[in-house]
């Protein structure tokens, strides 16, 4: 999925612990129709944000092998930025005539509330007539799971489907400054940390940061906790699974790490006043070694990726990389979508090994197929999808810490912020994020 933001505008009449004018979303009876080709005419209406290139020539592309392959089947789309399509969702869906499948965001800043609601629809006949269980790595599966009655995330029934594109944090980093500081690929934690002393000692900066517009300090800190913490209790805490606390996530562990780098100069100059486009574009222009970031986000100019590379910092502890991950977009149908047997046929198609080719033909990271290639020439997104291959086969991602609540994203950056200036501690920031947490769970409980 796309970078997790602060919810804009989707709690409004649809607070978790009251119901509001609840829909049915429950699943629907029987079986349900899976032949695309014996739906009669039907039009499809989707609402989506991929509202610029790669995304939108690739959602182009699935829509027109989809259309191809069941011409009684029309799509329609509806593009808007991300934001707007967040900050619309409840309204698009009490309407009347809402879209069919809608793109809501995982987590409680958008799937939970709308779960909660009542209305997207219950996917579990779909999900058992289609196999879903099956085929998508449990870790994918869990982001889009909630419990019915809407108090749990990440176990009970699917409110959601992953496409066959994935979004991730990774580490970014120039080839030729990595050779001129003379280290190699890091493959262990501890060449990551040596990697960052010495491009320091060489006058190159080590780390390309953002963080002006609040964007682009979680990407670092989200990795050191993959690296430091244990992968399940990650998940845990996330979705409120049992008694998990904060820190045993590593989350402790990686606001240290994190101020430590700060102070020895391992960020760049001002990075609490550049914005995050801003450093991703500096980090292209050659003006650091190593910069975190979202899969397939960085400015490249044609053939100017060939002098960059990727890779999933590596865990301290030796283990398999473990990676913040979701799919580039999840879709939810609609409860009150009158073609929900079509629409869950698209969603099957959005999360096939075609739309995942065609993700790899418009350079964008595929997920749920490892044995998609990359095509030669293109070094950074050969790494790009080894990674993806990686999560698929291995099942290694967690989801976005900030997904646990609403409001976590803003507590995150805030306690971060005022603890990297030296205006806090980290184990203040441990004690708001524990707070914020406790708090939201309590309430769902009601």
């Amino acid at each position: 999925m796309l970078a997790p933001l602060a919810a804009v505008g989707l709690l409004a009449g649809c607070m978790p612990g009251t119901s509001g004018n609840r829909t049915d979303n429950s699943a629907r009876p029987g079986a349900v129709a899976t032949d695309p080709a014996a739906m009669g005419k039907v039009t499809l209406h989707v609402l989506d944000y991929f509202t610029g290139d790669p995304d939108n020539a690739w959602m182009q592309d699935v829509v027109a092998a989809f259309e191809k392959k069941y011409p009684n089947i029309t799509v329609q789309r509806s593009s808007l930025p991300w934001g707007d399509v967040m900050a619309a969702l409840p309204l698009k869906l009490k309407s009347a005539n809402p879209p069919d499948i809608v793109p809501a965001n995982n987590g409680w800043q958008s799937l939970g509330t709308l779960v909660r609601g009542g209305l997207v629809l219950n996917l579990d006949n779909y999900a058992k007539a289609y196999g879903w269980q099956r085929y998508f790595p449990p870790s994918i599966l869990n982001e889009h799971q909630f419990t019915p009655d809407g108090k749990q995330m990440g176990t009970g029934s699917m409110f959601g489907a992953p496409v066959a594109r994935a979004s991730l944090i990774e580490v970014y980093y120039n080839r030729a400054l990595l050779k001129k500081t003379g280290v190699g690929v890091p493959r262990t934690f501890a060449q990551f940390q040596a990697a960052l002393a010495k491009a320091k000692a060489a006058g190159i900066a080590p780390i390309t940061l953002g963080n002006a517009d609040r964007n682009g300090i979680t990407q670092p800190l989200f990795s050191l906790m993959n690296a430091l913490g244990a992968r399940s209790k990650i998940s845990d805490f996330t979705y409120s699974h049992g008694e998990v606390d904060i820190t045993r996530t590593g989350f402790p562990q990686a606001v240290s790490a994190l101020k430590r780098w700060s102070d020895k100069g391992y960020l760049a100059k001002d990075y609490a006043g550049t914005a995050s486009d801003e450093a991703a574009q500096s980090f292209v222009n050659g003006k650091g070694l190593f910069h975190f970031n979202y899969s397939g986000s960085l400015p490249f100019k044609p053939g100017q990726s060939k002098g960059f590379g990727s890779f999933v910092l590596p865990r301290a502890d030796g283990g398999k990389p473990v990676v913040t991950a979701s799919s580039a977009t999840n879709f939810s149908i609609a409860s009150k979508s009158r073609h929900a047997d079509a629409a869950a046929a698209f969603l099957q198609f959005a999360a096939g090994e075609q739309a995942a080719e065609l993700a790899v033909r418009h350079r964008t990271m595929p997920l749920l197929h490892p044995r998609v290639k990359a095509p030669a020439g293109d070094p950074l997104f050969a790494d790009d999808v080894a990674i993806a291959r990686q999560i698929s086969t291995d099942d290694t991602s967690v989801p976005y810490l900030d997904w646990t609540t609403p409001t976590l994203f803003d507590t995150i950056n805030t306690v971060l912020q005022n603890t990297l200036a030296g205006k806090s501690t980290p184990k203040a920031a441990v004690t708001a994020v524990r707070d914020d947490a406790t708090a939201f769970v309590k309430g769902l409980a009601r």
